[in-house]
């Protein structure tokens, strides 16, 4: 998969989800006889009807006769996926096309491959229907009660047809039948299905041993005491998987129309290489045990590669699935710290906050307090304003003697001008400028040359005539900024 560009994907999953044929190498086949002819490839898939090997998904285990076996459906075995191998022939499966004709591959009678030509109008013909057909299938699949529809089927077949026996029950029969005819000295069969078999030996990456039994058979018979019940397969086998059944079971009946076994007793080694199960040995005619030790010895030996293949891919898989984990694990630890900080970022954020929302709430309250205390201000400075106009004495005549005329000058607003003795107060000064309403609070006065400040605190019980030289002064009135004001 990782060969092919995105097109070639695209196409083999359209392929693969209109055929419903789970084997990869089978779907790659039929579009490359094709040249990636998707249409065409799936006309000829439908018509030829091939179907994937296996569908099982049990996997039972190699155990002893009193190990419990569950029960799976059977399914259908098709011989499109297999590949075999004899001593003295080669690889079989080869399809080709041409322009103008598609070329089917059908197995014959005697396990050698048939090819059989069909004209491409003939496609055209039944592609309209075909298609209709699995249009409508396609929309209507959903909707349908399977299981409901299963159960009316089973209950019909109970009254009209012989009720199915169970392959796993005669399984378990014909094991008890060979054990009581031959002996339990032979390698341990495997009970379960052929397809759990093949299943069970794809992923331990064993080799399954098949061996197809038929009753009242003189030859069966003596195979079965000169090769299967001695020492010598016992140590070939090893620990793969031996498989058999008899041929008046359903599952030897579906195990041989799988083979193509012609004769008996017959005994078959499969592998598998990537998604196909390869026949790496055949035997149908037993003469001589040595001889078929020595064959069977052989094809063991030829099917050593295909499973030393398939334990490099399984341990690059475990490798590559173990990365994965830690990949995963290192990605989940660099979460959880992400977490972490983002946790420790929003504590720190709501911390940050509540101080933030606290200091405002002081500030709020400080502000309050301050607003309160300017009012009041405000209110008393006023009122003292008020006191300042009532106490401050009568401005004498300008004919009086030993009296000066004093001029302030306000910031922003016309000079505000009065006579006074002599003899009065400085302070007298500040609070005729405070009569004033212009006047701040906080001022201080300048006035002489070079100009000194005066301010009321700090003129003391000084008179006019102290700090005034002269009969006339102009003042300058600046306000001050006090932290305590």
């Amino acid at each position: 998969m990782e060969e092919l560009n995105e097109a070639q994907q695209n196409a083999l999953s359209h392929f693969r989800e209109v055929t419903q044929i789970d084997s990869v190498e089978t779907c790659l086949q039929f579009l490359e006889n094709h040249s990636w002819d998707v249409e065409r490839a799936i006309e000829t898939a439908l018509i030829s009807g091939t179907e994937p090997l296996i569908t099982e998904s049990d996997e039972p285990s190699v155990g002893s006769h009193d190990d419990a076996i569950p029960f799976t459906p059977p399914s259908p075995f098709s011989s499109e996926s297999l590949t075999r191998r004899r001593p003295s022939l080669p690889q079989q499966y080869q399809a080709s096309t041409t322009s103008n004709n598609v070329i089917h591959r059908h197995h014959a009678s005697n396990g050698t491959a048939a090819i059989q030509h069909m004209p491409y109008s003939w496609v055209q013909i039944f592609r309209r229907p075909l298609t209709l057909l699995y249009s409508m299938y396609i929309k209507v699949q959903p909707f349908l009660p399977w299981t409901l529809i299963r159960i009316v089927c089973s209950f019909v077949r109970s009254f009209w047809g012989e009720a199915l026996a169970d392959p796993l029950q005669e399984l378990q029969d014909y094991c008890t039948y060979f054990d009581n005819q031959y002996g339990t000295r032979h390698t341990a069969f495997y009970r379960g299905k052929l397809s759990q078999a093949l299943q069970d030996a794809k992923r331990e990456v064993r080799l399954l041993f098949i061996y197809l039994h038929e009753k009242n058979s003189p030859v069966c018979e003596r195979f079965c005491r000169e090769v299967l019940c001695e020492e010598a397969i016992q140590n070939i086998i090893g620990n793969n998987l031996l498989w058999s059944a008899s041929s008046d079971t359903q599952e030897g009946r579906d195990a041989i129309r799988f083979l193509h076994c012609n004769a008996y007793p017959c005994l078959c080694i499969i592998a598998h290489e990537a998604s196909r199960q390869t026949v790496q040995l055949q035997l149908e005619a037993y003469n001589d045990a040595d001889e078929c030790l020595a064959a069977i010895f052989d094809g063991v030996q030829n099917a050593e590669h295909v499973l030393e293949h398939n334990r490099n891919v399984q341990n690059q898989r475990g490798q590559r699935d173990r990365l994965l984990e830690e990949q995963n694990a290192a990605y989940l630890e660099s979460m959880r710290a992400d977490q972490e900080k983002q946790k420790q970022k929003l504590l720190e954020e709501n911390s940050r906050r509540i101080a933030e929302e606290e200091e405002r709430r002081i500030q709020d309250e400080r502000q309050k307090k301050l607003q309160v205390m300017l009012s009041s201000y405000v209110y008393q400075f006023a009122e003292f304003r008020d006191n300042m106009k009532a106490s401050l004495p009568v401005e004498p005549s300008s004919t009086e003697p030993d009296i000066i005329q004093v001029s302030i000058r306000l910031p922003d607003n016309e000079p505000i001008k009065r006579r006074f003795r002599r003899n009065d107060p400085a302070k007298l000064l500040f609070e005729f400028a405070w009569t004033n309403e212009h006047v701040p609070d906080q001022f201080e006065l300048l006035w002489g040359y070079p100009r000194r400040r005066y301010q009321y605190n700090q003129i003391s019980d000084q008179l006019i005539k102290d700090v005034i030289v002269g009969n006339s002064e102009t003042c300058y009135l600046e306000k001050t900024e006090e932290s305590d004001s």
